[in-house]
């Protein structure tokens, strides 16, 4: 499978197993021979903007063409003043259209699209699926059971941050357990540093807990720890998130994990994802210690926690349906003309 990628990308995107990556959409589509090189068989535009190019393909009816996630928003972006049919005549080029919503999709009926290409209703997600744990998993055995959260990916910059409102929850919630995992291990002396400082008991989780030592927060060097924390904890603050940092991760991850989110300001890399978790109720955004402190207490008072990871659940799970409607329409149309 090949990929191109929006003009939002920074850097390129890593290529993996069967899929290759190979640039910007607005670079690799502005060379005549793009297509005599690679000729793709099907054509999936996720909705943003189209080069030239690939309208003229589309136009040639040579490839199979899907439009999906077509949004509200960007409605009336496609609309050209000289050109008043320009929307209509450009989305009736694609074979199947998939609409966010239904009032996209009545939108899409308004400016007269074919009503039999519009093939489903919400955007396309992913299936993540929860890395099975151990039955021996030392984590169950630290926590007897204590209501946890978890701050995963935390820069340098914010473990203080992180543990200032940490230390605010457990006065009203002196049960309540941290795990922590952080963007570079090697930082994990900051760590220890700022627990002391602050008067928290810190243990590494792959270590035994001895008997009568008092532990508030929980970390791990291991880089796969951060899935095994979003399984025990139903709240967790996506780190790198308070300014422009390090690398993020991908909330819909933890959401897979039936989480509710809790971020910084800086959201760029996954603005669209934190957009519609926050939009559905699944993520909350928080610019100090004191508004963590006080999200932590809404969900450990009531079951605000739950709502959120169902909210979370409910989002990524939306366009599982469409995503099958794409891929069975693709090998249909593959299988039809022998190529699979």
């Amino acid at each position: 499978m090949l990929i191109t990628y929006g003009e939002e990308f920074n850097e390129k995107p890593k290529s993996l197993n069967d899929l290759l990556i190979i640039g910007k959409i607005s670079d690799q589509l502005s060379y005549p021979n793009f297509f005599k090189i690679f000729d793709p068989k099907v054509i999936i535009c996720l909705d943003g903007p189209i080069p030239y190019l690939l309208t003229s393909r589309i136009k040639q009816k040579t490839n199979l063409s899907i439009f999906a996630d077509a949004r509200s928003k960007n409605l009336l972006k496609r609309t050209l003043k000289i050109f008043p049919n320009f929307k209509k005549s450009m989305l009736n080029k694609f074979d199947f259209v998939f609409a966010e919503n239904e009032m996209v999709a009545s939108q899409l009926f308004q400016i007269s699209l074919d009503e039999h290409k519009i093939k489903g209703v919400g955007l396309l997600q992913s299936s993540i699926a929860p890395l099975p744990f151990s039955k021996n998993d030392i984590i169950f055995d630290n926590f007897k059971g204590r209501p946890t959260w978890a701050a995963l990916n935390i820069h340098e910059k914010e473990i203080e941050f992180v543990l200032k409102a940490h230390r605010q929850v457990l006065r009203t919630a002196f049960q309540y357990g941290l795990y922590i995992s952080l963007s570079d291990p090697k930082t994990d002396h900051v760590l220890k540093e700022q627990c002391s400082k602050l008067g928290l008991g810190l243990s590494d989780v792959e270590e035994t807990q001895k008997p009568g030592e008092v532990t508030q927060v929980y970390f791990s060097k291991e880089t796969e720890s951060s899935t095994r924390f979003m399984r025990r904890s139903p709240i967790i603050f996506n780190g790198n998130t308070l300014a422009e940092l390090d690398q993020q991760e991908d909330p819909l991850v933890a959401a897979s994990f039936c989480c509710g989110i809790l971020h910084g300001p800086n959201t760029d890399s996954f603005s669209m994802e934190y957009e519609g978790l926050k939009s559905v109720g699944a993520a909350s955004q928080v610019q100090s210690s004191n508004e963590l402190a006080t999200e932590l207490n809404k969900v450990y008072a009531a079951n605000n926690a739950a709502n959120m990871g169902v909210a979370a659940l409910d989002f990524i799970s939306a366009g599982a349906e469409n995503t099958d409607k794409v891929v069975e329409l693709v090998f249909g149309y593959l299988k039809d003309r022998e190529l699979i």
